[in-house]
């Protein structure tokens, strides 16, 4: 149940893409959004990139005026501003105030204790224990960690306010003084000086002498010297703790402050305007021939500057449009309606389509490749004379072998337009694609045998050279000899590859579009074939008819230049059908027995119009192409099985409808197919007649041809009375050759001694005159198959 239902969906989707018109409009859109965001507005713009010292293609002016920019010195203006502008460091006044501040507070937490001991006068000193409990809180005030025995010392001076005084005077003076966290950077800035900003306010001011300010190392010694006249009269121990917790108590009060740095380096760059010298509209900024100096390299930057001014999503826009309109006006004026595309017109726009992608998209990827190797390339003609390489006219050549010239040439000119706005719009790229395409297309339509692709494809490389040699005088103001040259060898190489594509592509386009190609048909044509040889074994009657009628229907087609090949193809498989139930066609009864005496005309009829449809099957089986089973089903049109029809009428029959009697069609659709229905007709008719005279033959052939034309047989295929004319006359001198009246040659004759003479034909017994055993002749052989 499931795969019933899977195959419905599947025999539903095929149906939806095979007949909506939706599909059309979506591959339309699909081609147009890809080609559109793959080719980006930069690829139609004109390029001035060159180097210094490159020597100019072609002359350059300017198209307007415009003004350039010297940035080398506007860069060396911005330099010198920005050597100009001080170094920002900020100088913390808070600083002292919290260290001070965090000193008193640690010493005021121990010293607590020994002033409630002189409050209480009977209260003894608190002990070191005691007082060293308070240790980890003094540690978390003042900031810094201390050792116990650090801690003793100061317990015996009982942590004298005397020490606080020292401690925050030699910190304030050489915290006054600043100290810089790196004076090594500081001093590099001698020469302009800094600005010294105070934190927490506005107040900033200029400092010239560096020197001043102290490194963190020359804090520390400078501790000692600003302590000394504190320190005398201190004992030696405690004069080293005071040096000891100043140092560690000092920090670095002026920063470095490169935020504000940067940001005031960038204001006065940005007052900085650019230095500019005007270049007026027509001026010449290089000359073909010339090498690119400095000056004019700013100049042609400044230029291609100007040129990058344009808006991507109008150029995109445009793009789209372009891609649009072209595909949308050449099918709604040539293809839409094209009779060659009708019987399956989705599979073919299909083909187009794909086609399409893979050729513009062998375009994008040669650009892409060329610009990798030499991005700054000029975009112009001589430059871009790779893309002669591509195999573009092998789609021209793939699309006339499968739908024809005309259509052809209509492809042609939608993928030479798009290619061409690959390589910038060039109208040289156009043109080569073009005459390319349409010559290489042209080249393959008559014959499409593998060897004529490569004798096609160097044809092709020959005109393909001329070609380039011809654009190469157009586009070049002084044809150089080694661009040329190198145009031409890409040309003819391009031409080979376009035959060799061409080559590797068919079978496969075979395969999935289920197309015949003329080469496809000499595969079947040849007679060992598996239906073709099994027809001779099992029905060879049917297998005789179908020669005869392949052979007429050869010549028909060549009279009236039809494809003489598809016609002889739908001739040796037009009755493949009748395998199965070989014995109820006439043709294949050699017993004289006939099975249709015992059945009814409408079975009859039934059996017979059967055979079109089991050949469909076979034919679809056996893979032979949509062209050989369009001629399987058409080779009988809608005619009517007239014996079978007047039979019932002659039984009394008074319901009998002659559309049960006629075939299901449809009528012929080409000429092809019209051609192996008459001569269908007319070898079964002409096998018939008694006595086949030229005379007979004749009148046969005119009186069926006749029939088929008057039942309307004929006119869905675009056959003229001139091609009726024609086909009949090569119907007539064939059928004449085949069944053309013989000698009757006599068995013996009598010699003059009475004995009889030998014939070709030997008596199969002689006379025992002597009355002995005959001998067995040499020559009288028994009978065969007997």
């Amino acid at each position: 149940m499931k795969k019933n239902k899977t195959d419905n969906n599947i025999k539903r989707a095929k149906e939806f893409l095979s007949t909506s018109p939706y599909v059309l409009w979506m591959l339309l859109s699909i081609i147009t959004i890809l080609f559109t965001v793959t080719h980006y507005p930069e690829q139609s713009k004109t390029s001035y990139s060159y180097r210094i010292g490159d020597v100019a293609k072609r002359d350059i002016k300017a198209p307007k005026n415009f003004f350039v920019e010297d940035k080398e010195a506007t860069d060396i203006k911005k330099n010198e501003v920005k050597e100009s502008v001080k170094i920002i460091y900020d100088f913390d006044a808070a600083l002292l105030k919290k260290i001070s501040s965090n000193i008193d507070a640690a010493m005021k937490i121990p010293r607590e204790l020994f002033k409630k001991a002189d409050e209480q006068t009977l209260e003894p000193d608190p002990t070191f224990a005691i007082v060293l409990a308070t240790k980890p809180g003094f540690e978390e005030k003042l900031g810094i960690e201390i050792s116990k025995e650090v801690y003793s010392i100061l317990y015996k001076h009982q942590f004298s306010s005397d020490i606080t005084m020292i401690l925050t005077t030699i910190i304030d003076k050489i915290l006054t003084n600043g100290i810089v966290a790196n004076k090594e950077i500081l001093l590099k800035e001698t020469d302009k000086g800094i600005i010294l900003r105070t934190i927490g306010s506005t107040e900033e001011r200029t400092v010239n002498n560096l020197k001043v300010f102290y490194g963190p190392d020359q804090a520390k010694a400078m501790v000692r010297i600003e302590g000394e006249p504190l320190l005398k009269g201190i004992n030696y121990t405690l004069s080293n703790l005071i040096v000891d917790l100043c140092q560690k108590l000092l920090q670095p009060n002026i920063t470095l402050n490169k935020n504000e740095t940067e940001k005031r380096i960038q204001e006065a760059e940005t007052q900085i305007k650019p230095i500019l010298y005007k270049i007026k509209a027509g001026e010449m900024i290089l000359r073909e021939g010339e090498r690119v100096d400095k000056v004019q390299q700013v100049k042609l930057s400044a230029l291609q500057d100007q040129a990058e001014e344009k808006d991507i999503f109008i150029s995109s826009t445009g793009i789209a449009l372009i891609t649009f309109l072209s595909i949308l006006v050449v099918y709604l004026l040539f293809l839409k309606d094209h009779k060659k595309l009708q019987p399956a017109h989705n599979k073919h726009i299909l083909f187009l389509s794909l086609g399409l992608i893979l050729y513009l998209t062998f375009a994008k990827f040669s650009t892409y490749i060329a610009q990798s190797a030499n991005p700054e390339a000029m975009w112009d003609f001589s430059s871009l004379s790779f893309f002669m390489i591509i195999p573009i006219p092998s789609a021209a050549m793939l699309t006339c072998l499968f739908l024809g010239f005309d259509i052809a040439v209509f492809f042609t000119i939608v993928l030479s337009l798009l290619t061409s706005l690959s390589f910038s719009g060039s109208f040289e790229v156009f043109i080569f694609f073009f005459l390319s395409s349409i010559t290489a297309a042209y080249w393959v339509k008559e014959r499409q045998e593998r060897k004529n692709f490569i004798i096609a494809g160097f044809k092709l490389a020959a005109f393909n050279v001329v070609l380039a040699l011809s654009l190469g005088f157009y586009s070049l103001a002084q044809p150089d000899v080694t661009i040329l040259a190198k145009e031409m060898a890409l040309a003819f190489c391009g031409g080979l590859f376009a035959a060799t594509f061409t080559i590797g592509f068919t079978p496969l386009i075979e395969i999935i579009f289920d197309y015949t190609t003329d080469s496809k048909l000499l595969e079947f044509a040849n007679l060992d074939q598996p239906l073709i040889k099994r027809l001779m074994i099992e029905a060879p009657g049917t297998y005789n008819h179908s020669i005869i009628v392949a052979t007429l229907a050869e010549a028909a087609a060549s009279a009236i230049e039809a494809s003489s090949l598809k016609a002889k193809v739908m001739g040796y498989y037009h009755d493949i059908g009748k395998l199965g139930k070989t014995l109820y066609f006439i043709e294949n009864q050699s017993d004289g027995r006939n099975r249709h005496d015992k059945l009814s005309p409408s079975m009859s009829a039934l059996i017979l119009i059967g055979h079109v449809k089991k050949g469909v099957e076979l034919a679809k089986k056996h893979k032979l192409g949509n062209e050989i089973i369009e001629g399987i089903i058409q080779h009988h049109g809608t005619s009517l099985i007239k014996y079978f029809y007047q039979k019932s009428l002659k039984s009394g029959n008074d319901t009998v409808k002659e559309e049960n009697f006629r075939y299901p069609g449809p009528k012929p659709q080409t000429r092809e197919a019209g051609i192996v229905m008459l001569a269908d007709v007319v070898e079964a008719a002409v096998r018939a007649l008694d006595r086949p005279t030229s005379a007979r033959i004749q009148g046969r052939v005119k009186e069926l041809v006749n029939d088929i034309f008057a039942d309307g047989q004929l006119e869905e295929c675009e056959m003229t009375l001139k091609d009726l004319h024609q086909i009949a006359k090569s119907f007539n001198n064939i059928l004449t050759s085949i069944y053309h009246s013989r000698i009757e040659y006599p068995e013996k004759s009598q010699g003059k001694n009475g004995t009889s003479k030998d014939t070709d034909r030997q008596s199969a017994k002689k006379e025992n005159t002597n009355g002995n055993t005959p001998q067995k002749d040499k020559t009288d052989l028994k009978r065969l198959g007997l």
